[in-house]
């Protein structure tokens, strides 16, 4: 990363423009990293890896503070935005395939997120009912039958 220019009063308008690529490239290298996280998550939910899960929520919460810092450093950061007219053809063409490929990748972890927002509500439920199997005989799991005891006459 380049150095921050916040705060220092002499901000051209190429040095804000490349401060706002940089945070382009940065959100995007997160949201990618977000999202190959989030699919190896999966595959240890799916597989019941616990260790796995466990390295993939840290990990993915780490991802979250670095999104939240990238984002506080954009609202100190000075806006700027181009115009096609203004950045020129070639660099307009550039942010805005850019912008869309960031905009996809934060879609694709959105739905990542759903899926495992998804499956772990299903191992939740799957975990209560083992943890209600092992509590006993006393939880029923079915229609009550009554054994038939040698003492009352029962076969």
């Amino acid at each position: 990363m380049t150095t921050d220019v916040i705060g220092t009063g002499g901000i051209t308008l190429a040095d804000a423009r490349e401060q706002d690529d940089e945070l382009m490239w940065v959100r995007l290298a997160l949201a990618r990293a977000l999202e190959a996280s989030l699919d190896g998550s999966r595959k240890a939910l799916l597989e019941g890896d616990l260790a796995g899960i466990e390295r993939g929520t840290s990990n993915q919460i780490g991802l979250l503070r670095g999104f939240a810092a990238v984002l506080q450093r954009a609202k100190g950061a000075p806006a700027t935005r181009r115009k096609p007219a203004e950045a020129g053809a070639l660099e307009g063409a550039h942010a805005r395939r850019l912008e869309e490929e960031l905009r996809h990748s934060e879609n694709r972890s959105l739905d990542a997120l759903r899926l495992q927002a998804a499956l772990l509500v299903r191992a939740r439920a799957k975990l209560r009912v083992l943890g209600n199997m092992l509590a006993g005989p006393s939880v029923p799991y079915g229609p009550f039958i009554a054994a038939k005891s040698p003492e009352s006459g029962g076969i």
